[in-house]
């Protein structure tokens, strides 16, 4: 079962590829860094912005090691990021879907989130949202 564990400003990842991936990812003032692991096993990184006063929460970073795709791991994240949104008292979640890795054609990270309820924002031509329900 992938579970969720946010990481405090000095807390680091075990695992090395994914410590590198949550040293550049950018942090502003209300980002929260989560490491994912399955059995014990640190298999993500996931980065959102939990911004007070609006009805949305960001999912701007969701990276899953190489060596971990294909096992529906991705799918289980967006998963407990909705419910974590709800918790929290979001509306929806919002986001950009730019591939982090050179190569990876946009098209396909953009039907992958569609696929999983994401719609593009109507008031935006970049951003995909889902709207949650608690």
């Amino acid at each position: 079962m992938v579970r969720l564990v946010e990481l405090d400003i000095d807390e680091r990842c075990v695992d090395v590829e994914l410590h590198t991936r949550m040293l550049q990812s950018p942090k502003a003032r209300h980002t929260h860094h989560y490491v994912a692991t399955d059995d014990g096993s640190e298999v993500a990184f996931l980065a959102l912005d939990q911004i007070p006063d609006v009805d949305y929460l960001v999912l701007y970073e969701i990276f899953v090691r190489p060596g971990c795709r294909g096992r529906g791991i991705g799918s289980c994240l967006l998963g407990e990021v909705e419910r974590l949104a709800a918790a929290l008292g979001y509306a929806k979640i919002t986001l950009s879907p730019w591939p982090l890795e050179q190569g990876y054609p946009e098209a396909t990270l953009i039907a992958w989130y569609k696929r999983h309820g994401y719609v593009e924002r109507p008031d935006s031509l970049t951003e995909l949202e889902k709207s949650i329900v608690a």
